[in-house]
């Protein structure tokens, strides 16, 4: 029998903590990081770490099926895949944004943030898509204090409500939200946000609820069109693409995750605009194509090394008019 989604939410957390923890090569083989340019943006992919992702997590999938998926995809296990955790700095202007931190432990994206050029006290806005630990573990340095000590940093306003009532170590994580938010909330540096929030001029959070309560999307206008930070739209890619109603035991509205995955994706591949995704394979930038009655993802196509050297727009990309709407 597969756990309860309260017991999920925790046991998949430590999975991504503790299964993730060993760093791979992959990271290590590119840098960590990769710079690109698109429609007036610098755009940073930081890799955090990678780790596998069992079977027993997910939902809507049967063991056969799942083991097909992932044998055609190259995964070395037909009983797991690859995740990855990505976070992303994207230069607009004068402003610099970065969107989530990874987990925090273990060697930290400040020094992939150095090594692409940039310093922490540069970043001017941080946006979290939602409240768990891969996604904020890197809020603070080590003695506690804000990691970015000049940004303000951005949340979604129902996943505070969420994840921060009561007190102790809820299964909602509501510790270390309490605990990576406080240095910020007291230097006047925090801001929770409503679904479609305007951030700043050309930068709009978008609501893609249903894998937690408030998890959103940073949507930015650029001179080619939208490009869409989307979070945990995907967490497994060679399983969710071809199969995008399949669910994960931490999705805290599972049919709404799935609802909101399709819709994305019909969008994303309608709009052929680029998008990056936290658990997607390094460098994460890419589009979405349909194939057959699913999807597929179509890496950023580019030959430039992990060494900041800028790359041409992907194909077809920016033809969108508008972003995801907001909810």
């Amino acid at each position: 029998m597969k756990p309860s989604i309260f017991f999920a939410l925790a046991l998949a957390l430590a999975v991504l903590a503790l299964a993730l923890g060993g760093r791979k090569a992959l990271a290590d083989a590119e840098g960590g990081w990769h710079t690109t340019e698109y429609g007036g943006l610098t755009v940073t992919a930081l890799s955090d770490s990678t780790g596998s992702m069992p079977f027993t997590l997910f939902y809507d999938i049967t063991a056969e099926d799942f083991a097909a998926l992932a044998k055609a995809g190259g995964s070395p296990s037909e009983s797991e895949v690859t995740s990855w955790i990505n976070a992303f700095l994207v230069k607009k202007g004068n402003q610099l944004f970065l969107v989530d931190t990874g987990m925090g432990a273990g060697p930290s994206i400040v020094p992939l943030i150095s090594a692409a050029g940039y310093t922490p006290e540069q970043v001017t806005h941080v946006l979290i898509t939602h409240f768990h630990s891969d996604h904020i573990g890197g809020l603070l340095d080590k003695d506690g204090n804000p990691a970015f000590p000049n940004a303000t940093l951005y949340t979604p306003v129902r996943d505070e409500a969420y994840f921060m009532p009561g007190s102790g170590p809820g299964v909602n994580g509501t510790e270390l939200a309490r605990k990576v938010t406080a240095p910020y909330k007291a230097a006047g540096k925090y801001q929770a946000f409503e679904p479609g929030a305007q951030i700043a001029p050309g930068v709009k959070s978008t609501s893609l609820w249903g894998h937690t309560p408030g998890h959103s999307g940073f949507a930015f206008e650029t001179a080619d069109g939208p490009f869409l930070c989307w979070g945990d739209i995907v967490h497994a890619y060679l399983v969710q693409f071809a199969r995008p109603e399949v669910t994960l035991s931490y999705d805290v509205d599972r049919p709404a995750a799935a609802a909101t995955r399709r819709k994305v994706f019909n969008e994303a591949a309608d709009g052929r605009y680029l998008v990056a995704g936290a658990h997607l394979p390094f460098p994460a930038l890419g589009q979405v194509l349909r194939k057959g009655g699913g999807f597929v993802w179509s890496p950023y196509q580019t030959s430039a090394p992990a060494d900041g050297t800028a790359a041409p727009p992907p194909a077809d990309g920016g033809q969108a008019p508008a972003p995801p709407a907001a909810e």
